[in-house]
């Protein structure tokens, strides 16, 4: 898929899929407050973006047997990161609040804490991890575009 470059912004020559590797809060507050609403092929590539990046599948789990548990820090409220856990593992215990989902949602860290940058980095290294191996890998454009892409990593 070509994916058009956005034209306008801090983030202006870059895909969307890039800034959804590089900035979930931004292309999530954006979706808020309908910044693509006028854009034509962009509104309907962020509605398309919207969709598999809030239900992105977990990888390896064709028994459903593994759920994503998000973690929050408990000092500031705010996002801290996630892991893949067995379904069945008794829930974490501990002082950090977590919940559980049967996606990884990049639009987590947001619905705990707007503009917490730290989380959106936080998320993206466990991201990192979990789907590409590494929490060191680099988000190329290319590797952002071809994932989002790929039809078999959403529900």
């Amino acid at each position: 898929m070509a994916w058009t470059k956005v034209n306008f912004g801090k983030h202006k020559g870059k895909t969307l899929p890039q800034i959804l590797c590089s900035d979930p809060d931004w292309f999530f507050w954006a979706i808020e407050n309908n910044v693509f609403q006028n854009k034509g092929l962009l509104r309907a590539e962020a509605e398309d973006l919207f969709r598999k990046a809030t239900k992105i599948k977990i990888p390896n789990n064709e028994d459903g047997s593994l759920v994503v548990e998000y973690i929050i820090h408990l000092p500031t409220k705010k996002f801290s990161h996630f892991e893949i856990v067995p379904k069945d593992r008794p829930n974490h215990e501990g002082s950090s609040p977590t919940f559980r989902s049967e996606f990884i949602d990049m639009s987590v860290p947001r619905k705990i804490a707007p503009h917490d940058k730290l989380g959106c980095k936080h998320f993206l290294n466990s991201l990192k991890y979990y789907l590409f191996g590494s929490k060191s890998v680099r988000l190329t454009k290319k590797r952002c575009e071809e994932f989002f892409s790929s039809l078999s990593n959403f529900a």
